[in-house]
């Protein structure tokens, strides 16, 4: 082969690899941003009516990435439980968290079910002045509840009709639509004598000498908050209920697993400086988050009851027309927990 022949095919070959060498660059960036490229994440809102312990495996689910990890984002919105509903009915929010409040519009004929129990029972308290002494003492006093027919609104009246109290009338009960944080405060500050609250709020003024009169737990039987949803969104997108209920079921899992990192996560949450503090809201509330993240049936039969009660509903009220477990036994079945 003669010199100039040779030089040509030299040139072609140093061509063909220059031009497989783009190709194979632009094949390789063109695989890598199609890898990269993802839908972006769902966004989710969960009506609360504040953030308290209740709520804490929505919190420890978000914080450890177990919402991102099946493509949500999940935020939570605090409101009034009666708009928390309203919020859920009209698709505002994807889940409404008070439990009993979704009990109630079910029976009434919202459509709306709930889905999962984040506690299997409640964790309030009547939190009194020190100088109250028994339920007795009640009688002309002041208590903050949240909205009519709410959790707290409805077990002080529990508490006071059980002791012999006739309420509106013996105390007077004041509506503070704004969380227990609102509640806490009007304690604390003086501008009522005793009010329901949750954990932490209602050990935290214990440690301030306030006293912790009427345990609810003690008294009823009912689970506290969840997640309940519209009845549209069970129909249409069954699939994000799954993916919800089942990075809310980690978050519980984490937190019965990581009692330390919990500690500290609640020390932040919920300014709860006091290490002993917290461990004894974590020992009270831990228990009552639900593996499962289903209530017993005996506690529904209890809810439903108390919600005819209210409501004055004659009829027989079945677990179905409330609730709906499908989607959380489908959740739990599919978990596989790791070291998380």
């Amino acid at each position: 082969m003669s010199p100039l022949r040779l030089a040509k095919s030299d040139v072609w070959k140093r061509v063909y690899r220059r031009l497989a060498a783009a190709v194979f660059l632009i094949i390789v960036i063109a695989t890598t941003s199609w890898a990269q490229k993802k839908d972006p994440p769902q966004k989710i809102l969960i009506g609360t009516t504040g953030i308290q312990m209740a709520i804490f495996p929505v919190m420890i689910a978000k914080s450890e990435g177990y919402y991102r990890d099946e493509g949500l984002d999940v935020d939570l919105v605090v409101m009034r439980p009666d708009l928390t509903i309203k919020a859920v009915v009209t698709g505002d929010v994807s889940f409404s968290a008070p439990f009993t409040n979704a009990a109630r519009a079910a029976m009434s004929g919202y459509p709306i079910r709930i889905l999962m129990a984040l506690m299997t029972g409640t964790d309030h308290s009547l939190v009194v002045k020190p100088s109250i002494q028994k339920v007795d003492d009640l009688k002309g006093k002041t208590l903050a509840v949240s909205a009519p027919g709410a959790t707290p609104d409805v077990s002080t009246r529990i508490i006071l009709k059980k002791f012999g109290l006739i309420p509106d009338v013996d105390t007077k009960i004041l509506f503070l639509s704004g969380g227990s944080t609102l509640r806490f405060a009007a304690l604390e500050g003086g501008s009522v004598d005793g009010a329901l609250l949750s954990a932490p709020y209602n050990k935290m003024l214990v440690r301030k000498g306030f006293r912790e009169l009427v345990y609810m737990k003690d008294l009823i039987n009912i689970p506290f908050n969840g997640l309940a949803a519209n009845t549209n969104m069970m129909k249409n997108n069954p699939d994000l209920i799954t993916k919800t209920i089942r990075a809310t079921l980690r978050g519980i899992h984490y937190i019965k697993a990581h009692k330390e990192e919990c500690l500290k996560i609640m020390a932040q949450t919920f300014n709860l400086k006091d290490s002993e503090l917290a461990a004894l809201v974590y020992d009270g509330t831990v228990p009552l988050f639900p593996d499962t993240g289903i209530p017993s049936e005996a506690s529904m039969k209890e809810t439903i009851d108390s919600g005819r009660a209210t409501q004055r509903i004659t009829r027989a009220v079945g677990i179905s027309e409330v609730a709906d477990w499908a989607f959380a036994k489908k959740a739990y079945g599919g978990l596989q927990f790791g070291n998380k």
